[in-house]
């Protein structure tokens, strides 16, 4: 019997991001994070339509999406930056949902201490050999944007999970 969980407990005591800057001078960033279920629907004729809702209750097996939203609230345009969000231990990871033109993504199995392009992702098996890392491995995602964001202007990140 698969039982729901409330979002409070399960996902949003671990949903933390961090906004991380290598430029001077310190930006004036806006983050708003959000977390929603992913909902399908089939339609009579086989099409299927996904909507987002808020993640108030989810059940093991549901797709959850985590949103970053910012904003430069700053006169200067916000260059160089890596922005991080944890994956909650309670979520694995879906493959390939972080990806962007505009940014370098990295990965963490170590709770955030190191990062690595997805292919080169490396944990350390039972027998002290360094092996691929499966997504459930990941603890965290890291953007570093390509290009900066202007004053006013908008941006999220985002990621999928399913709840395991």
């Amino acid at each position: 019997m698969r039982r729901s969980k409330p979002l409070s407990r399960l996902v949003r005591a671990a949903l933390t991001a961090t906004v991380l800057s290598a430029a001077l001078p310190v930006f004036a960033l806006t983050a708003t994070q959000s977390v929603e279920k992913e909902i399908q629907t089939q339609g009579a004729d086989g099409t299927v339509a996904v909507r987002y809702a808020p993640a108030t209750l989810v059940t093991p097996g549901e797709t959850i999406i985590y949103r970053l939203d910012i904003e430069n609230d700053g006169t200067e345009p916000a260059a160089d930056l890596r922005l991080v969000m944890p994956v909650p231990e309670v979520i694995t990871y879906i493959e390939g949902s972080a990806e962007r033109d505009d940014a370098v993504v990295t990965y963490s199995a170590d709770a955030g201490q190191s990062y690595a392009a997805r292919n080169a992702l490396r944990v350390t098996s039972e027998d002290g050999t360094k092996v691929p890392a499966l997504a459930d491995d990941i603890t965290h995602v890291k953007w570093t944007l390509k290009t900066p964001i202007s004053p006013g202007q908008k941006d999220t990140l985002a990621f999928k999970g399913k709840l395991k």
